[in-house]
């Protein structure tokens, strides 16, 4: 999907909550108050293009300050972005990093070579609290032990056979269409 066709969609889908309709994209850039994504830098310019109309209800039912693992609970209907969830109110902290986790685990990999593959979306999360000589290790540390054992080694291993190479890859933004819906989701 064209990052416009994205922003059209994303305007003229509508939510009803407590009797006040919201498009998408009130929902994720006023309500949310979520920063266009870094990963996709036509978006943030075609919302420059098309303001959003903010009403008076939509800024009082917009959030204090910007939570960064919302990004994880947004799924947008493309490949790279995280499996839809339901939240609860009591635990949406909790189940921010429970999503936060789950997306890492299911969009890291490594490839042949050693070298840790990593979304664009996560990339840029990460940023706001690691640089990218340290962002294997950061990733590790929510990867199940094995896991992070078998990175750890990998970039070891890097580090002696290409010292000062790159330890990671970075996966471009995949728009194609795509809904994930977790098993123990779909029973809710």
């Amino acid at each position: 999907m064209a990052a416009h066709d994205h922003l059209v969609f994303c305007r003229q889908a509508a939510y009803t909550v407590g009797g006040h309709s919201f498009s998408a994209a009130a929902i994720e850039y006023v309500i949310l108050k979520m920063k266009p994504p870094v990963h996709r830098p036509q978006i943030a310019l075609l919302l420059a293009l098309h303001k959003l109309k903010v009403s008076e209800e939509l800024r009082k039912s917009a959030i204090d300050t910007c939570e960064p693992l919302v990004a994880f609970a947004l799924s947008t209907g493309m490949y790279s972005s995280p499996a839809v969830r339901i939240y609860k109110a009591k635990r949406v902290r909790e189940e921010l990093q429970e999503a936060q986790h789950d997306f890492i685990r299911a969009s890291v990999g490594l490839s042949s070579k050693g070298r840790l593959l990593v979304p664009k979306m996560l990339h840029c999360f990460a940023k706001s609290f690691v640089d990218d000589a340290k962002l294997a290790v950061w990733i590790s540390h929510y990867l199940p032990p094995h896991q992070a054992a078998f990175v750890e080694q990998c970039i070891s291993q890097r580090r002696q056979s290409l010292l000062g190479s790159r330890n990671c890859g970075i996966l471009p933004f995949d728009s194609r269409f795509r809904y994930l819906f977790l098993p123990d989701q779909l029973s809710l």
